[in-house]
C-alpha cells in the first residue's frame, strides 16, 4: 500500500477543491463526500476533517503529510485524470457501485419520487426519480445511466 492510503470500506470523505469532479463521481456511487464551502487554507481543511471525522482526499503532497502528522485520515490522489483517480480509490477499497443516495451537487440525501416523469413529458410509463432533500435537484435513470455505470465499474479505465 502506498503512503497516505489505507483500506477503507464506507467512510465519510472531504474533498479539497482540486477534487470536486471526483467528489461528484463518488457521490454517484453513494459515498458521503463533502467539500469546503469556499477556498480555505490547509489548516482549516485538516481541522474540518478531524472535527467531522472525514478522510481528506487531496492531490497536494504537502497537505497529505500535514494531515498524517495531525492524525487525520487522508488519501493522496496521484493522478489528475478522473478514470485513474476512480481506479486508485477502488483499489483502496471504496465501493464504486452506482447508487442514487446522494446529490452530486451538494451531497444531500436523495428521496425517491414515484409516479411522474421527471422530464415533464406526457409519457405513459412511470419513471423512478430521486429529489435532493437539500437543493431540490431531480435525478432519474436516463440514457446516461449505462455510461455512468460503466465508468464506475472500471470498464472505461
Amino acid at each position: 500500500m502506498r503512503p497516505f492510503q489505507r483500506r477503507v470500506v464506507k467512510d465519510r470523505y472531504l474533498a479539497d477543491l482540486m477534487l470536486i469532479r471526483l467528489a461528484r463521481w463518488l457521490r454517484m456511487a453513494g459515498q458521503d463526500v463533502s467539500r469546503p464551502p469556499q477556498e480555505v487554507d490547509d489548516s482549516a481543511l485538516i481541522e474540518a476533517a478531524l472535527k467531522e471525522e472525514r478522510i481528506l482526499l487531496t492531490r497536494d503532497r504537502l497537505l497529505a503529510r500535514r494531515c498524517e502528522k495531525a492524525g487525520a485520515g487522508c488519501i493522496l490522489v496521484r493522478s489528475s485524470k478522473l478514470d485513474e483517480q476512480l481506479l486508485q480509490l477502488k483499489e483502496a477499497g471504496l465501493s464504486l457501485e452506482l447508487s442514487p443516495v446522494r446529490c452530486t451537487l451538494c451531497n444531500g440525501i436523495l428521496e425517491e419520487v414515484e409516479g411522474s416523469d421527471p422530464c415533464g413529458s406526457s409519457r405513459q410509463e412511470a419513471t423512478t426519480a430521486w429529489r435532493c432533500e437539500v437543493c431540490g435537484k431531480i435525478y432519474w435513470r436516463g440514457t446516461h445511466w449505462p455510461r455512468i455505470r460503466e465508468r464506475l465499474d472500471g470498464k472505461e479505465f
